[in-house]
């Protein structure tokens, strides 16, 4: 079996990861472990293996120093599936024009099997580390590290028993991009060195509630989703923080005019260039804190007035930013008749050194691997994954991306037809063993 089969394989396993416990097939987790096991065994040889969680797995690989270790992230549930909207069988690993098709391709079983493939060919090449190198697979990302059983959250929680530190972690979440957007000519490789933060707020209306025959002037609905309108009519100021000013830094060089002139001097040129990124609802998310109306509830009957009615505004919050300081905006922004209710909310990260060891070796070992890139730069992550809870343990926390076929396929995660280009797989296992050597100093 090669390393195109043993991808498949582990494709094959319905790692679906849902909020509600019950409904999840633990044994294809099961199945999971058992094929990791089986296909790569001199890593678990090498390793001491926990579980942690009861699913989630901790590996950790002695090495010859007392330096920091080094953390390797990935998680390996992956999100439903709508088959019908499939045109080729969701879990069947199909290959299918030098492409394979499956949920978790890219997010991110294909990830962490080609991380385990580069490991486990380092092992049988006979490479020891100088550094520790902890691997944790979490299997609950999906629904999120702020769950009461995340399983990041978990293996953090030992690590921190243990007085485990970090010099970086890495995860998920870089990108490889059509630069055009920034004004570059070609391909540009982003490191994430932040995330925004997160939460959800409730905005309520309490009103008598009565027949729907006889309507009030204004409807505790109507008022409610007119309050959470001003948010997405009246958007957050929008500035450069310290993500996206390092990313722009990075990326003048390797500009065209007359943006490259602009962006060199973005203070003087601020007003133009901010106005002109919040045009675009990618590049605005980097600049600015959002707000925008994901779910409203009223009443339970279509003729019966509502007497609580509910809109959730979900927020991603920028660095320099903060929950409390969103949660007042929008109270003082809508006014006292509601009832505002912050849920599910964390901070953004700190923003992780571009000068540091670990920085710059991702950033060298990208431009030998992936020789066509134009420009590799750090990135504000407008999502989130488990690595945001690391921010605290590490030096620094880096997400990276191995698969140049992102670049054009990025709109298949959590969508139908995920895939990745089977070129693409075997260069991110080069990709992660040039940067495992570089980080750990394999001797």
């Amino acid at each position: 079996m090669d390393a195109l089969e043993r991808l498949q394989s582990i494709l094959q396993t319905k790692t679906i990861s849902y909020a509600e416990r019950e409904r999840i097939d633990f044994s294809e987790y099961e199945k999971f472990i058992s094929l990791i096991k089986q296909y790569y065994p001199l890593f678990h040889e090498k390793a001491v293996v926990e579980r942690v969680g009861m699913y989630s797995l901790l590996y950790v690989i002695k090495g010859t120093t007392d330096l920091n270790p080094i953390g390797w992230m990935g998680h390996y549930d992956v999100v439903p599936v709508n088959p019908e909207g499939w045109n080729h069988e969701p879990f069947g690993a199909e290959v299918y024009e030098d492409y394979v098709y499956a949920r978790g391709a890219l997010d991110m079983k294909g990830h962490v099997v080609a991380m385990l493939e580069a490991i486990e060919s380092l092992l049988v090449e006979g490479k020891t580390f100088e550094r520790d190198l902890y691997i944790m697979l979490g299997h609950n990302e999906e629904t999120g590290s702020a769950m009461a059983d995340s399983g990041a959250k978990a293996i953090k929680e030992l690590l921190i028993s243990r007085g485990i530190t970090f010099e970086c972690v890495l995860d998920e979440g870089g990108a490889f991009i059509d630069g055009k957007k920034l004004g570059v000519n070609g391909t540009v490789a982003l490191i994430g060195v932040a995330e925004k933060g997160y939460l959800d707020v409730e905005i309520m209306a309490r009103r008598e509630g009565g027949h729907a025959s006889t309507p009030p002037e204004r409807s505790a609905l109507f008022e409610v989703t007119q309050a959470a309108g001003l948010m997405e009519s009246n958007k957050f100021k929008a500035d450069f923080n310290p993500a996206t000013r390092a990313m722009f830094e990075a990326l003048v060089p390797a500009m065209d005019q007359p943006l490259k002139f602009l962006f060199k001097y973005k203070d003087i040129f601020k007003p133009i260039l901010l106005n002109v990124m919040t045009k675009n609802p990618e590049t605005a998310a980097t600049v600015r804190t959002t707000a925008v109306m994901t779910m409203a509830s009223g009443s339970k009957a279509p003729n019966v007035l509502a007497q609580d009615a509910k809109v959730n505004l979900n927020c991603r919050i920028v660095p320099g930013d903060s929950v409390e300081e969103v949660v007042s905006r929008i109270k003082r922004r809508i006014g006292s008749r509601f009832t505002v209710t912050p849920i599910n909310g964390n901070n953004p990260t700190s923003v992780s050194s571009v000068e540091s060891r670990c920085y710059t070796s991702i950033d060298k070992v990208i431009k030998e691997v992936y020789p066509d890139i134009k420009v590799v730069a750090p990135y504000l992550m407008i999502a989130a994954t488990d690595s945001r809870i690391y921010h605290d343990q590490a030096e620094g926390v880096y997400r990276i991306q191995p698969f140049m076929s992102i670049k054009d396929d990025r709109p298949t995660i959590h969508a139908d037809n995920e895939r990745v280009a089977i070129s693409s797989y075997y260069q991110g296992i080069q990709f992660f063993k040039a940067l495992i050597n570089a980080l750990n100093g394999l001797i």
